[in-house]
């Protein structure tokens, strides 16, 4: 396999030369494309991978310097070349998957704006039975189909409004305002996030709109702002415990199954799980950021709140950590290798790559003062031409 793209790399530049097309362009495509079926032959892994392109390099600049060809530019072409061409078929494969990707995001924003139409008739559909009764019923069937929208709101893109409009009756009726705008938003956040899996990014939507929804309550009536955003902060941060704890139940169920169950999924759940703290953060600080478009006193009142809360939530960090273990340990007894966390991945990889950051870093600095320089002549002679 070797001897074969060695071959090829030699034979295909030796035709460019002749041809008086040794250009850069042509070199990076001959390495490329030997060292891509190289590739596809290849069985053993990075070691092979490694002589890959180790081979494909000396050979490609063995044959320039026979050639009397062997500018930097060529030599770049070589080596961007073989790296190039070990990284195509894979490159390609990451493509396809991606290209999926987005294909099944958009079926998915399909498929939920059809479930969200068909939940909205099959409601009213069940309310408009109501009208065929008179006694208790009527109210019974009534009641029963207005609570399970409620748990829909978000679904059915009704959540915001509805929790502004729950936030300012609560607000004008003047008791207990902070206890109930708090029962409220953690509600409206429970309800949100009862039927998706655990996402971080879907916690950050969720609790940012309910949050927010509720202190422009707040402003709107110039009332109660203080205790609004307190008690919404603090019935999102319930909501999101609340789907912490529920998440972690279901990792430990899946760990005393026996039956067969997808890793990655438990995988990914670890990850969102060891993320959820930094983006309720997030969206303390998203909301801060929003806060400058209030009046005075509420900008106040917010920032001072949010200030506070920041202190109050480590809860989440707790509980989040408690599950991700729940996590690590269902994949580890499950065979999982890669089981311990993203932090300490990250961790290891810097440990690891601390020579080739300062090679880089030493490499990107010495561009970057041939660059200056390349300017400075650049004015130096324009101002010269100037005087001219």
């Amino acid at each position: 396999m070797l001897d074969t793209m060695r071959k090829e790399i030699v034979e295909n530049l030796k035709k460019a030369n002749e041809a008086g097309k040794m250009t850069a362009e042509e070199i990076e495509t001959v390495v490329e494309d030997a060292v891509s079926k190289a590739v596809q032959s290849a069985k053993d892994g990075a070691t092979e991978i490694n002589t890959i392109a180790k081979e494909a390099v000396s050979v490609a600049v063995k044959e320039l310097k026979d050639a009397g060809q062997d500018s930097k530019e060529h030599i770049d072409a070589a080596v961007n070349g073989a790296i190039e061409g070990i990284k195509k078929n894979t490159k390609e494969t990451i493509d396809t998957i991606e290209k999926e990707i987005l294909k099944t995001k958009y079926r998915l924003a399909e498929k939920k704006a059809e479930l969200s139409a068909k939940l909205k008739d099959a409601i009213d559909g069940a309310k408009e039975a109501a009208t065929d009764f008179v006694d208790e019923s009527k109210e019974h069937i009534e009641e029963a189909a207005t609570d399970i929208k409620l748990k829909n709101a978000e679904m059915l893109g009704l959540m915001k409004a509805t929790v502004k409009q729950s936030v300012k009756t609560i607000i004008e009726d003047g008791k207990d305002v902070e206890e109930k705008v708090s029962h409220v938003t953690q509600e409206a956040v429970e309800n949100a996030l009862k039927e998706a899996r655990f996402s971080a990014q879907k916690i950050k939507e969720v609790t940012q709109t309910a949050i927010m929804s509720a202190i422009e309550a707040a402003d709107e009536l110039d009332e109660k702002i203080k205790e609004t955003t307190k008690g919404a902060i603090e019935g999102a941060k319930k909501a999101v415990l609340a789907k912490i704890e529920e998440t972690k139940a279901d990792i430990e169920k899946a760990r005393k199954e026996t039956e067969e169950f997808a890793e990655e999924n438990i995988l990914q759940t670890k990850e969102e799980l060891e993320s959820v703290n930094a983006v309720f953060m997030e969206v303390l600080d998203e909301i801060s950021q929003k806060a400058d478009e209030l009046k005075g006193a509420a900008r106040e009142a917010v920032m001072e709140e949010i200030d506070e809360m920041k202190t109050k939530t480590s809860q989440i960090k707790e509980k989040a950590k408690e599950a991700a273990e729940e996590a690590i340990e269902t994949l580890k007894e499950k065979g999982e290798a890669a089981a311990y966390s993203v932090k300490e991945k990250a961790k290891d990889a810097l440990e690891d790559a601390k020579e080739e950051i300062e090679e880089l870093a030493q490499r990107m600095v010495k561009i970057a003062k041939s660059a200056f320089s390349g300017m400075l002549e650049g004015a130096k002679k324009s101002m010269k031409d100037e005087e001219k």
